[in-house]
């Protein structure tokens, strides 16, 4: 909660966030939680990213790779595809 006054004499306008607030203790939990779901909701629709946003991410680091370059590329697409959905959603 954030507390507001203009003036020294006013009554203070008091706000709450509806965000998580970059650099809180709370932030780096939160976002990996939300990944984690939304990779679970999306696991029909990316089968590949999902997987790897579950299993092969750290962070904000992602590790992960594929057998052959078919599947590789399918990967690359999948993840590009789930995170601009993911952006789009939070936006």
């Amino acid at each position: 909660r954030i507390m507001w006054k203009t003036r020294a004499n006013e009554e203070p306008v008091i706000y709450r966030l509806k965000t998580v607030t970059h650099g809180t203790a709370s932030a780096p939990f939160l976002a990996i939680r939300t990944l984690k779901q939304l990779s679970m909701d999306e696991a029909s629709r990316f089968p590949l990213a999902s997987k790897v946003a579950l299993q092969d991410v750290y962070m904000d680091d992602v590790v992960s790779g594929a057998q052959n370059l078919d599947t590789a590329h399918q990967l690359q697409c999948q993840l590009q595809k789930y995170a601009g959905n993911m952006w789009n959603e939070i936006t």
